[in-house]
């Protein structure tokens, strides 16, 4: 199975990174983790021969903050035809509200009428003919979902915009590929919990105490350069030597 990045940053597109958006295509379902600005991508040629190979899309939502929701300012013309459903928190049409702000001239309610939308809670749930098991985290007093994957060819985990707790160790223990956001490097004795975040030491100590497959890290910070990010992949690398960092278009094997 493969995981393509669309986008790969938290925040803001920044050093040609969307936010946050992973595709996995499966059969005749393409499974998205978090709907960022990547979600654009489907326009360009990758994404296009993406679409026209499945019948089905199915979004798996961390949260509802614009960097990993931006790209439903679109999805409903990018997604014509195509059967999709959005899980999530809760069930909450993403954009909804801006009809009624003025900030853009679309009834999203209207256009959504082959979304269905699907509230989630910690547990685990077969989809179709996969599985996912589901983790509820605290994000600034906030909730957000952590996924875990089980393909019968493959399976990932997908946690960002968290707390780097003991929970996400068990949860992630053992999965083939570990997809974690990070932050600052911090220091090795420093990986305390950040307003929600978890900074890249915290990511590499997690992945070495689950003992996952390989670890790639996401959710990267706007402002850092590729030159920085190596560097902070340098530091993950002496903690947990199987890192990798996720790069936009990138592919990864798993």
């Amino acid at each position: 199975m493969r995981l393509i990045p669309f986008g790969t940053n938290g925040f803001f597109e920044s050093f040609g990174r969307a936010t946050a958006c992973f595709l996995i295509p499966y059969k005749k379902i393409l499974v998205i983790l978090d709907a960022g600005t990547g979600l654009f991508r489907l326009t360009e040629p990758v994404g296009k021969k993406l679409l026209s190979e499945i019948k089905e899309v199915h979004f798996y939502l961390s949260h509802y903050h614009l960097d990993h929701t931006f790209g439903f300012y679109a999805a409903f013309r990018l997604l014509e035809g195509k059967k999709v459903k959005v899980f999530s928190s809760q069930r909450r049409q993403v954009f909804r509200e801006l009809v009624d702000l003025k900030y853009f001239p679309v009834d999203y309610t209207k256009e959504h009428k082959n979304f269905k939308w699907i509230s989630l809670t910690e547990g685990k749930y077969k989809i179709s003919d996969y599985k996912v098991m589901v983790m509820k985290q605290n994000h600034r007093k906030e909730i957000s979902l952590a996924y875990r994957f089980y393909f019968p060819s493959g399976g990932l985990s997908y946690v960002t915009d968290g707390e780097p707790i003991r929970k996400v160790t068990d949860f992630v223990a053992g999965t083939p590929l570990l997809l974690h956001e990070h932050g600052a490097v911090g220091k090795i004795d420093g990986d305390k919990l950040i307003d929600g975040h978890a900074t890249t030491v915290a990511a590499a100590i997690i992945a070495k105490e689950a003992n996952v497959g390989r670890l790639l890290l996401i959710h990267h910070k706007p402002y850092a350069s590729l030159h920085e990010l190596e560097k902070q992949l340098e530091v993950a690398r002496s903690i947990f030597p199987k890192t990798d960092l996720a790069q936009d278009l990138t592919e990864v094997e798993f």
